[in-house]
């Protein structure tokens, strides 16, 4: 393809596009279960117990056309896992149920598929940075690196799932965050796992 070819489609491109191209924004608020997935002992991996936690925030959302779209986020999630009878050396090799709580100002980018009927399909990545944790064994509560590990401030994970968008902007969304990386430095496995359960209203600007 030429230089004047390619001009051509470009300028096409910006010509035909506002036929259907319009922003859109709103808010979501809603509820997670979240946990961990990491390496046990012998090469065995291992899945924490889920903890429910909240998740809020707002959103941007550009449409191409009328089935598709991109969609970025901020979003507040609280997170975290929880595990009984964990050996935790620091401790005194004592079994404890640990919980430990996570943070996060989420910011997911989306492309959406949406048919007629208000029902969407999602996907894309997702970028967390950590605000606070915290864990608790027993009574105690500790914020110490010596008990939680060095802290991971960036977690890069998979975002994907599906929604219904009604007519007046009300929307529900299912998702599932699959993380790719550490939620602790230096440290394999530990990957963030979350189901999110949100909803939310959109207007058109």
């Amino acid at each position: 393809m030429n230089v004047k070819k390619l001009l051509s489609l470009v300028v096409a491109l910006f010509l035909f596009s506002p036929l259907y191209a319009q922003w859109a924004v709103g808010g979501k608020v809603g509820l997670n279960g979240s946990s961990v997935h990491f390496p046990g002992s012998g090469g065995v991996e291992l899945d924490s117990k889920y903890c429910m936690g909240l998740n809020g925030g707002f959103f941007a959302q550009y449409q191409f056309s009328h089935y598709f779209s991109l969609q970025a986020e901020l979003l507040y999630m609280k997170g975290g896992y929880e595990l009984e009878d964990f050996i935790y050396e620091n401790v005194g090799e004592i079994p404890l149920d640990v919980d430990v709580s996570l943070h996060y100002l989420e910011i997911p980018v989306l492309a959406k598929f949406t048919h007629r009927t208000g029902l969407n399909l999602q996907l894309g990545p997702q970028v967390g940075f950590l605000l606070k944790r915290r864990l608790r064994y027993g009574e105690e509560v500790q914020s110490s690196q010596a008990l939680l590990g060095k802290k991971q401030p960036l977690d890069f994970a998979l975002a994907f799932g599906a929604g219904y968008e009604a007519k007046n902007g009300l929307f529900l969304d299912i998702r599932y965050l699959l993380g790719l990386t550490s939620v602790y430095k230096d440290v394999e496995g530990f990957q963030n796992r979350t189901f999110y359960l949100s909803l939310g209203y959109k207007f058109d600007l």
